[in-house]
């Protein structure tokens, strides 16, 4: 029988939570993930959790609990997208709804937005993004542009490399938010690495 969109992503939910766990590594994140998203039908989908809690035996329909304890993202009228999580593991990749604006608040966590996949209600996207005392990473579309306004004047480590000036034909990002006594990297695809206490970037 196939999975539904839903299935996959309460899988993937309960990935992230394991990463932020220790149960799994962030290697291992990734490519269950990539798992999870390419899954069709239940045999695809049941090795990616069941060696996990609130794997692949969780009732259907019942929502895992997330790590930490951390409210579950809510939308705003279907015109938004917000996190509040803090020290936690969040990763976004592969196909995933992005509305005009989204949120994500993430204290002395890891957060990666990648929205190379993803399906963009909007040209232009507003991104509010709190890393202070983590690590932040967005993966922009190629070809798309980013004007960010991020405070990183405690120190803080910003890295953008996305043309700011907004093309005709692209998506445009405006990120705002904070980072002091952490880091926010803005990029297009290249390689990536969890590993070291430096800050982001392969």
């Amino acid at each position: 029988m196939r999975v539904s969109d839903a299935e996959r992503d309460q899988a993937a939910e309960v990935l992230r939570d394991a990463a932020a766990e220790g149960r799994i590594t962030f290697d291992e994140l990734d490519e269950r993930l990539d798992a999870a998203y390419a899954a069709r039908t239940y045999a695809d989908l049941e090795p990616v959790t069941s060696d996990l809690p609130t794997g692949a035996r969780a009732p259907a329909g019942q929502t895992p609990a997330t790590a930490g304890g951390r409210p579950p993202e809510r939308g705003d009228g279907g015109d938004a997208l917000v996190v509040h999580s803090q020290g936690s593991v969040i990763v976004r990749k592969g196909r995933w709804r992005v509305p005009h604006r989204v949120e994500v608040y993430n204290k002395h966590g890891i957060t990666r937005l990648d929205f190379r996949g993803a399906a963009l209600t909007s040209a232009v996207v507003e991104v509010h993004i709190d890393t202070s005392f983590g690590m932040g990473d967005l993966v922009l579309p190629e070809g798309s542009t980013a004007e960010v306004d991020v405070d990183s004047s405690w120190f803080g480590a910003l890295r953008s490399k996305v043309d700011s000036l907004r093309g005709p034909s692209h998506p445009h990002f405006v990120i705002t938010g904070t980072c002091q006594g952490g880091s926010l990297q803005v990029r297009h695809k290249r390689p990536f690495s969890w590993t070291g206490p430096g800050g982001l970037g392969g």
